[in-house]
């Protein structure tokens, strides 16, 4: 089963957010040890926009069931204020296994460095 997630981040700054998962039948814990992590934000078109991953850096496992996602602001800038998709998955022993699906409502931030 997915999750829906539904959230919003400024295009300003760098987007940094916890994520925690448990076994939705034990309430343990996911180990995502050696797995593979990929967020992505698209547009409504579909168009990717961003893709955050263990393998480029922006998702790193911190601890058993929990990963930390950092999106720098360089990439944010790019995001219009709007409503885009998200989606995050997990690939662990030959399987791929979805975390969520929702919305990401990009906020205009007023302040520029």
């Amino acid at each position: 089963m997915t999750l829906t997630l539904n959230g919003s981040a400024t295009n300003n700054a760098d987007w940094k957010t916890q994520f925690v998962f448990t076994d939705g039948e034990t309430g343990t814990p996911i180990d995502f040890t050696g797995a593979y992590i990929e967020i992505e934000v698209k547009d409504q078109d579909r168009c990717k926009r961003i893709e955050a991953s263990t393998s480029n850096g922006m998702i790193v496992i911190q601890d058993v069931g929990t990963f930390e996602l950092t999106i720098p602001a360089d990439s944010m800038k790019c995001l219009c204020p709007s409503s885009y998709l998200i989606g995050g998955l997990y690939q662990l022993n030959g399987g791929t296994i979805s975390l969520f699906t929702g919305t990401l409502s990009i906020i205009d931030g007023v302040a520029r460095a």
